[in-house]
């Protein structure tokens, strides 16, 4: 009889020890890459909402410049990823200019065609981004976590490498890091699972993301992904931030949870679309997305008056127009989606 107490014993502890373990490889193995403003924002609080998800493990963070210069970026990414606790987790920062373009360029096509289409919004070009030689403390102080000594790039190529056929790519910046690590590592793409990318647009007449680096959204387009995933400016417009979800998120007192809090109570951040936390979400709970589209997708990189525009059609045309298929999101379960995001922002951070 004490046999079988100790044999069962010992199975029970080796159970134990196991669950822990199969848990975490069933989660989904994310890398992000980011134009991190901040403090708070889209760009921040999407990095919060896939470093809180249980069912994610988040195993680098790359950095590129584009809603914000690139310290910046690099500041407010090493910060959120602090308020999670999720201090392994890697951190790179990336480019800090885009492969060709600039903002002499910029300038220059608007001198000759007009202001960017859509919201005005020029990120670290434009006058609502602070001067690339000053950051805006975040609430609680700078971040103590440095960035690992290798490239975004880099990083990426080695997590493809080490997590082959299980690694999903989320993108929700400039794609100038992603870009660069196609053409170091081609080989990088047949061992991404999947690729989940915020930006572009189908009928609205805005753009950023593509826009900042049209020729490096030419290659991330292009490129023969296994499985691609599109969240367009459109469907974003099917969300919005408000005071009372902030307000449900705070009464948590996480230092997450608070951190929000000064940052748009206090500090009177901006409300808006939910752009890059939708992107996140369907990567979380795919069901929040409730209608998509097949579309040929392209980007015009040509220097005039459709620079870094999204260029399309239905997946029936021949390929020679647009060699690749995405699955473009079109609309959402709204209510679904709020519970999701403020379910995550009141998790209490990762223990050490």
């Amino acid at each position: 009889m004490r046999w079988v107490v100790v044999v069962c014993l010992a199975i029970g502890l080796i159970c134990s020890a196991a669950g822990p373990v199969c848990a975490q490889e069933d989660r989904i193995k994310v890398f992000i890459d980011q134009d991190t403003s901040g403090p708070a924002g889209t760009d921040s609080v999407s990095i919060a909402m896939l470093l809180q998800a249980p069912n994610v493990e988040v195993v680098g963070i790359g950095v590129v410049a584009g809603d914000a210069w690139l310290d910046q970026a690099v500041y407010h990414t090493l910060r959120i990823v602090e308020l999670t606790g999720k201090t392994h987790v890697p951190v790179a920062a990336g480019s800090r200019v885009p492969l060709l373009n600039s903002q002499a360029m910029m300038e220059r096509r608007e001198q000759f065609w007009g202001e960017k289409a859509g919201d005005g919004w020029h990120g670290n070009w434009g006058s609502e981004v602070a001067p690339e030689s000053e950051i805006e403390d975040a609430p609680g102080g700078p971040p103590k976590l440095q960035v690992v000594d290798k490239t975004a790039a880099e990083l990426l190529i080695e997590m493809a490498r080490k997590y082959p056929g299980e690694l999903v790519l989320h993108t929700a910046g400039p794609l100038t890091n992603i870009a660069l690590a196609i053409r170091l590592a081609p080989d990088i793409v047949d061992k991404i699972k999947a690729v989940y990318t915020m930006g572009g647009h189908i009928h609205v007449n805005q753009r950023f993301n593509f826009w900042w680096d049209a020729e490096a959204a030419f290659i991330h387009i292009r490129a023969p992904w296994k499985e691609r995933h599109l969240t367009p400016i459109d469907v974003c417009h099917k969300t919005y931030m408000t005071k009372e979800i902030i307000e449900a998120i705070a009464s948590a007192g996480t230092p997450l949870a608070e951190y929000l809090r000064v940052s748009y109570l206090e500090m009177d951040r901006g409300y808006s679309y939910m752009w890059d936390e939708l992107a996140a979400a369907a990567i979380i709970d795919p069901g929040i997305i409730t209608e998509t589209e097949q579309l040929r997708l392209d980007v015009d990189y040509l220097p005039g008056p459709s620079y870094g525009k999204t260029v399309w059609t239905s997946d029936r045309i021949e390929p020679w127009f647009a060699p690749q298929t995405w699955t473009v999101q079109t609309d959402i379960d709204v209510e679904r989606f709020e519970k999701l995001f403020v379910d995550l922002m009141r998790r209490p951070p990762a223990k050490p």
